[in-house]
């Protein structure tokens, strides 16, 4: 990396910089997913509706990280591998 010119080590610095966030979005919303999965399982009121909704929020907070990876300009596979879902989920959603 020290090798790269300045203006593409920059580059490749924001990049890094970028994933770093990213990987930080995922964590944030398995987060909020959690949350929101503990309120529908206390409003479900039995413990398959508290795993549901802790299931269904994390899927959806990750999706949104995807599709947050998507807009930023990443390729379909990155974005899938940084939000740790399955490549065929982003096509099932629609997001493509």
């Amino acid at each position: 990396m020290l090798r790269l010119p300045e203006s593409e080590r920059q580059v490749y610095v924001r990049y890094q910089d970028d994933l770093r966030y990213q990987a930080s979005m995922v964590e944030s919303s398995y987060g909020v997913g959690r949350l929101d999965g503990r309120k529908e399982g206390r409003e479900e009121g039995r413990e398959e509706g508290r795993e549901e909704g802790r299931e269904e929020g994390r899927e959806e907070g990750k999706l949104e990280v995807a599709r947050r990876l998507l807009a930023k300009g990443m390729t379909v596979n990155e974005a899938a591998e940084v939000a740790g879902v399955d490549v065929g989920l982003l096509h099932s959603d629609g997001m493509l």
